[in-house]
Parts: structure tokens; C-alpha cells; sequence
């Protein structure tokens, strides 16, 4: 039974309405219009506003906050790195915890320990732009403890990239260049 169907049911039954009184009848099925994509939005909100059911604008929301956007992505693989990220806590300052952050953040990464020195590296393999490894680099911030030092690096350049300069490390060592350097000449 539809939402128009039923209110004039219950308007006939306490004696306002009558079937064949055709002015109401539009004015209700007008209502009951409105109230029918109204319903409908509200079924929408109220699907985006949880992780585990969002498939889009709710994702988006939680990306802005919680971050980074990755609408390349599929909604499962966005939704399991949300969780990963609201679910660290006070216990997560372990490798196993780093770990589990460095991958809500969708990072292929490898981590070196150096624990003697209080070191920390982390070298990851995905390729982002300035923005986005500017906010990851905050975010990892926010999570190592701050008695340990930490290194992050973003490496976008292969192996296949630094062949193709057709170079030898000394000659590449005697510019005295950073990765960074090199990086962007062979990305050019």
C-alpha cells in the first residue's frame, strides 16, 4: 500500500475524506509524493552516514576527514581503510600498530626498525602527490610516539628509472644530489 493509499484510508475512516472527492485526493497524492522522496533521500543519508554501508557521498565525508580521498578506489577498499584508521588506539604504538595505520593511509610501504638509535624508516612504494604525502606525513606524525625518529619517504622512481639516466652511481654521487633530485630529472 502506498503512502497515499494509506492516508486516505485513515482520513476516510474518521470521516474526512470521501473516495471520489477528487481536489483532496490530488492534494494527497502530492503529499504522499514528497513524502515518497523524501523516504527515499532519508534511506540515502541514512546508508552513507555508517562506514560499513556507505558507497559514496558518505565515504567522501569520512575521506575529507580521516583522509586521503581515494575515489580511484573500489567502496570496499575505501571502507576498509576508514575502519583501519578509526580503529587505532593507545596500544597501536608497535610495529604491528604503524603497520596497521601505514595501511589505512592505502600505503605499500616497507619498515626498517632501528631500535638502539630510537629510528624508525618508512619507505613507501605508492605514488602521491605533493598534497597527499604532505597530509600522510602529518598523519604519521600524530601517530609515532614522540621519542621516536622517524623517516618517511615517498619513492616513486624504479629501478628501470634510474637505469634509463645511463649512468653510473659515481657519476650520479659526484653531482652530490639528493633522491629527491634525481627523482624528479628522471620524471621530467
Amino acid at each position: 500500500m502506498t503512502i497515499a493509499e494509506r492516508m486516505k484510508q485513515r482520513l476516510s475512516q474518521v470521516g474526512i475524506y470521501a473516495p471520489g472527492a477528487q481536489a483532496l485526493g490530488w492534494e494527497l497524492n502530492a503529499y504522499a509524493a514528497a513524502l515518497e522522496q523524501l523516504y527515499a533521500r532519508l534511506n540515502v543519508l541514512f546508508r552513507e552516514r555508517f562506514i560499513v554501508t556507505a558507497q559514496a557521498e558518505g565515504l567522501a565525508a569520512y575521506e575529507q576527514l580521516f583522509g586521503p580521498v581515494r575515489s580511484d578506489e573500489s567502496a570496499q577498499s575505501r571502507r576498509e581503510k576508514l575502519l583501519l584508521r578509526l580503529n587505532l588506539g593507545d596500544g597501536d604504538f608497535t610495529p604491528a600498530g604503524i603497520a596497521k595505520a601505514m595501511e589505512s593511509f592505502g600505503l605499500s610501504y616497507s619498515l626498517r626498525e632501528f631500535p638502539a638509535l630510537g629510528k624508525l624508516n618508512i619507505d613507501a612504494d605508492t605514488d602521491y602527490d605533493a598534497a597527499q604525502q604532505a597530509w600522510i606525513r602529518r598523519e604519521v606524525e600524530k601517530i609515532i610516539p614522540a621519542h621516536i625518529e622517524f623517516q618517511l619517504t615517498f619513492n616513486s622512481m624504479s629501478w628501470a628509472d634510474l637505469d634509463a639516466l645511463n649512468r653510473t652511481f659515481g657519476a650520479i654521487d659526484a653531482e652530490n644530489q639528493t633522491w629527491s633530485e634525481i627523482d624528479s630529472r628522471v620524471h621530467q
